[in-house]
């Protein structure tokens, strides 16, 4: 039986090592100053109720980066002649008038986090084939921030971070993704190809 005096440091070092898991993963996410489909929490409803004021009409601001927002702020960008990516990053925040420094959101407890092997597509024909030209699975535009998954390991819709690649959203589904697989969506397909097949590891949220 281990005595008092071994106890308690054991217990210290433990908490220590918890607590700068949790640092890391904050800022790890914070890192990305992005929202997009996916993304949740009070720096999203800004975003709904500035691109409401501007008559870009994106539902009622609740907090939840959906196809609707994404939507509005193409349209947004478009008008407003920045680059269209359906991504409200810094240069459209300026141009909504916000200044949004908060993460889209961050790691909390009842968080769970995986080992995957992950692949990457686009948009375009061959990695979508024979469903070119289509949405993903739950209807929003295919784009970075979408993620296939088997939804018997990673239920469809939660919102995920996944190493090396960021905030995404499982929406899509394959049939190649089956059991610990991820497949990432990037904005071209030389982007893809340039991920290649990695092992990462994904936070669930």
């Amino acid at each position: 039986m281990l005595s008092k005096k071994i106890i308690f440091p054991l217990l210290m070092v433990m908490l220590l090592f918890t607590g700068l898991i949790l640092v890391n993963a904050q800022q790890a996410v914070a890192a990305d100053p992005n929202l997009s489909i996916g993304s949740r929490g009070n720096v999203v409803v800004q975003v709904q109720q500035a691109l409401n004021s501007k008559g870009y009409w994106c539902g009622n601001a609740d907090g939840i980066f959906g196809s609707q927002t994404y939507s509005a702020v193409i349209r947004f960008q478009r008008d407003a002649g920045l680059g269209v990516d359906g991504i409200v990053g810094p240069q459209t925040q300026k141009a909504l008038g916000l200044r949004l420094g908060s993460p889209a959101y961050v790691p909390s407890r009842g968080t769970r986090t995986i080992s995957l092997v992950a692949t990457g597509y686009c948009p375009c024909a061959k990695c979508n084939y024979p469903y070119g030209g289509q949405p993903s699975y739950l209807g929003y535009p295919l784009r970075k921030g979408i993620a296939a998954v088997d939804p018997r390991v990673i239920p469809m819709g939660s919102r995920l971070y996944i190493e090396g690649y960021g905030s995404a959203i499982a929406a899509d589904q394959g049939n190649a993704i089956k059991g610990n697989r991820i497949d990432l969506c990037f904005s071209t397909h030389q982007q893809a190809l340039n991920w290649g097949i990695r092992k990462v590891r994904v936070t669930v949220y």
